[in-house]
């Protein structure tokens, strides 16, 4: 019988199971944290102001973006786990869950919570691109497919941290507390563009799987 050596084995065996158990453990994340957000707001909803409810709607599309991104990237790129995979998604529930708490009566931790929240989103895809080129040969082309919206999308990612973390800090300086809702539309607003700068992503991935590029350097 032909057999894989051991370490071909292993390798296989370990990019395999990625996707599958990564998927499951960000599912039962996600899980917990619209449970938890669900029940902030029906112990609250009743003091809700406009305010409020545009944190609700922004703190839910979060949610959304942080499974879409964790979906994109198991299905598009193939590495091996480290420790750093095991932890980035508890990290992720973490600041999800404060920034389901604050949705009523915090503003300011608030806009903590969802900037870290992107900060251990850019961290999770520093790391996702740093152990996919140890594999270049299933990941080299579609990382080039994709390196135009990439760019787009890092810019996105570093200055809505960057506007959370500023305005945290400069709360009661800049008198945010002044213009609540005004500040809970723009956190809205840039968390619509950032999920739907994922459109053109997913139109790259389907284009490369078509065989577009592949033909258009042909």
């Amino acid at each position: 019988m032909d057999m894989k050596p051991a370490p071909e084995i292993i390798s296989q065996r370990l990019k395999d199971q990625l996707a599958p158990a990564y998927l499951t453990l960000t599912s039962i994340i996600q899980g917990v944290a619209l449970a938890f957000l669900a029940t902030r707001v029906e112990a609250t909803y009743t003091r809700f102001d406009t305010t409020n409810w545009l944190l609700t709607i922004a703190t839910f599309l979060g949610f959304l973006t942080v499974w879409n991104e964790y979906l994109m990237q198991i299905l598009m790129f193939v590495w091996v786990p480290t420790l750093v995979d095991s932890l980035v998604p508890f990290a992720f529930l973490a600041c999800e869950l404060f920034t389901a708490h604050f949705v009523y009566g915090g503003l300011r931790y608030w806009l903590l919570s969802l900037g870290l929240t992107f900060v251990v989103g850019t961290i999770a895809s520093s790391v996702t691109s740093r152990q996919a080129r140890t594999f270049p040969e299933e990941n080299r082309d579609i990382a080039r497919a994709l390196t135009p919206v990439n760019s787009i999308r890092g810019v996105f990612g570093t200055v809505i941290p960057v506007l959370c973390l500023v305005a945290w800090a400069l709360y009661d300086v800049l008198q945010l507390e002044q213009v609540q809702t005004v500040v809970a539309l723009v956190a809205l607003g840039a968390i619509t563009v950032f999920l739907g700068s994922s459109v053109p992503y997913w139109n790259r991935v389907l284009a490369y799987a078509r065989g577009e590029y592949r033909k258009a350097a042909d």
